[in-house]
């Protein structure tokens, strides 16, 4: 299980790099929700429940959703 605990936080790790060096704002949404879903899995392999579903509501649902939405207003890509 440990393995498989730092093998999603390293692909988490991974994920977070990518969405800081993405130009284009709205993958680098969707790929911060890939790293909610591997925070998450970490979560549920060190059997913290409660945790894993406020994580999920809120780090992988919400979170998202609100950044969609303020997406939708304004500029898609970065200006470098």
């Amino acid at each position: 299980m440990l393995i498989l605990a730092s093998l999603a936080a390293t692909l988490a790790l991974i994920s977070t790099i990518v969405v800081v060096q993405e130009k284009d704002v709205a993958k680098a949404v969707v790929l911060a929700g890939v790293e909610s879903v591997f925070y998450a899995l970490i979560l549920s392999i060190f059997l913290a429940p409660d945790l894993l579903i406020a994580y999920v509501a809120i780090g992988l649902g919400l979170n998202t959703v609100i950044l969609l939405y303020v997406l939708s207003k304004g500029e898609r890509y970065e200006e470098a």
